[in-house]
C-alpha cells in the first residue's frame, strides 16, 4: 500500500458565502499562483468540455475569488459538482510533485471538493439534481437496516463464516448490483485454500456520503471498523477500489490508524500466484477473444498507486495476448463514473468519457478490456452498449476463475 494523504484538518471549517478560512484560502493562492496549469489536461472533464472552471486551477481559484467578495459560495453549485473525484489533478501538481514530501503539505482537490459541496448542502443550496444524490443514498442506507439475509444473499452456498482474522469486504454496490464480483472472489480465494469470512451486517460506503453528510460517512465507518474487530479481522480484503480508498484514506484521517491491514484483491492473488496457489488449467478463459489491454481504476492507479497486481493477474491468464497501456498513461482515462455522484449529476459527460476509454482501447487493437473495479465494469459495460466501439469490458476476477476452471 503506498501512502496516503490525509485529510487537511481545517477543511473542517465551513465555507459559506464569502467567508473563507484562511487556511483554506492558502491552500487555494498555492495553485493559483500556477502558471503550468499540468491539471487541465490530464483532467478527464476538461478533455471533454475544454471548461476551465472544472478544473483544479478552476476550483482553487473560484473559491479565492469568493475570498475576495467577487461572489459567493453558492454561485459555485454549478461548477462544483464538474469532478469525478478521480485524483489526477493532484499527481500533477507542482504543489504535490515538488513540494509535498518537503512542506507536508500537497493539493488536495478530491477533499476540497467534497468540502465544498458539503457546505453547499449546510447552506441548503445544494446543488444540481442534488435530489437524485438523495434519493440514491438514503436506497442504499435502506440496506444497512434491512434483513441481515439480503445482506449476503450473494454468498449463498458458498458456506462462508461470518468471522476470520481474513474478512473480504463487500460493499452494498457489490452485494446487490455487481453480485458476481463478490462470487468470483470467494471461489477463487476457497480454491486457493484461503481461510476467510464475512461481516453479516457491514454498514455503508458511498462517496455520495463524503458530498453531502461528513458525520453519517464516518458514522458507518465507525460500525464498520468495530465489526471487524469483533470478528476478529487482522486482515480486510477489499474487492471495490472505491472502498479500499475510504479505508485507507478516509478512515484513517477521521478515525486515526486502523487495527487491521488493508489489502487490495488483486494483491492477494498476485501473491498466490507466486506461491502456485493459482492452479490455471491452462484453458483460455471462455470470454476472451484476441488480444486484450487492461484498464487503470483511477482510484486503485491514481489515488492508491496499485497497478502491477491486475498486469501480473493478466499477463499470467493462459492464452492471453496482453497490450499493456502504462499505469502513468492513463491518468487522462476514466471510465467515466467518477468516484461518487459524478453520472448521476452529468449522464451525457460520463458517456463521452468512457466512449473515449473504450475508443482508447479499440485503437490498440484491443478486443477485451480488462477491469478490476466493479464501477468500471458497470459504466463501460452500459457504454459499450450504447457507443457501437468493439471493445468489451470484462472483470479480471471472471477471467482468474474462469483459467482456475471454476464454474459460475
Amino acid at each position: 500500500m503506498s501512502p496516503q494523504l490525509s485529510l487537511k484538518p481545517f477543511y473542517t471549517q465551513r465555507v459559506e458565502g464569502t467567508t473563507i478560512p484562511d487556511p483554506v484560502v492558502k491552500d487555494c493562492y498555492a495553485v493559483f499562483a500556477c502558471r503550468h496549469k499540468f491539471c487541465r489536461e490530464v483532467c478527464p472533464v476538461y478533455q471533454d468540455d475544454r471548461d476551465e472552471a472544472h478544473t483544479s486551477y478552476g476550483f482553487h481559484s473560484s473559491l479565492l475569488a469568493v475570498s475576495k467578495g467577487m461572489g459567493t459560495v453558492g454561485d459555485l453549485r454549478e461548477s462544483i459538482t464538474n469532478c469525478l473525484e478521480c485524483g489526477a489533478c493532484e499527481l500533477r501538481c507542482p504543489n504535490t510533485l515538488f513540494a509535498g514530501d518537503f512542506y507536508g503539505s500537497s493539493t488536495t482537490t478530491v477533499d476540497l471538493v467534497r468540502k465544498v459541496r458539503r457546505d453547499l448542502v449546510a447552506e441548503e443550496i445544494g446543488f444540481e439534481r442534488y435530489e437524485e444524490i438523495v434519493s440514491y443514498i438514503d436506497r442504499f442506507l435502506g440496506y444497512f437496516t434491512g434483513p441481515e439475509e439480503e445482506l449476503t444473499r450473494w454468498a449463498e452456498g458458498l458456506e462462508i463464516p461470518r468471522s476470520g482474522e481474513s474478512i473480504l469486504f463487500v460493499d452494498y454496490f457489490n452485494a446487490f448490483e455487481t453480485t458476481d464480483v463478490p462470487r468470483n472472489a470467494a471461489r477463487i480465494l476457497q480454491a486457493a485454500g484461503v481461510d476467510f469470512g464475512i461481516l453479516a451486517r457491514p454498514g455503508a460506503t458511498l462517496g455520495e456520503l463524503l458530498d453531502i453528510s461528513l458525520e453519517t460517512f464516518v458514522e458507518h465507518a465507525r460500525h464498520n471498523v468495530a465489526q471487524l474487530e469483533a470478528a476478529g479481522a487482522k486482515r480486510v480484503i477489499m474487492i471495490n477500489p472505491h472502498d479500499y480508498t475510504y479505508f485507507t484514506r478516509d478512515y484513517t484521517a477521521h478515525l486515526g490508524e486502523l487495527p487491521f491491514e488493508v489489502v487490495y484483491i488483486t494483491d492477494v492473488l498476485a501473491e498466490l500466484l507466486e506461491e502456485g496457489k493459482l492452479p490455471f488449467t491452462g484453458e483460455t478463459a471462455r470470454g476472451l477473444l484476441g488480444k486484450v489491454s487492461y484498464h487503470d481504476p483511477c482510484t486503485l492507479n491514481k489515488i492508491c498507486g496499485i497497478n502491477a497486481s491486475p498486469r501480473k493477474l493478466v499477463a499470467s491468464l493462459p492464452g492471453v495476448d496482453f497490450v499493456d497501456v502504462s499505469p502513468v498513461a492513463q491518468w487522462s482515462y476514466c471510465c467515466g463514473k467518477g468516484n461518487a455522484s459524478f453520472k448521476k449529476l452529468h449522464p451525457d459527460k460520463s458517456y463521452k468519457i468512457g466512449a473515449k476509454r473504450l475508443q482508447a482501447a479499440a485503437d490498440i487493437g484491443a478486443q477485451q478490456l480488462v477491469v478490476a473495479c466493479p464501477h468500471c465494469q458497470d459504466q463501460l459495460t452500459d457504454v459499450s452498449s450504447r457507443a457501437g466501439v468493439p471493445v468489451s469490458p470484462v472483470h479480471i476476477l471472471t477471467l482468474v476463475a474462469q483459467a482456475m476452471g471454476l464454474d459460475a
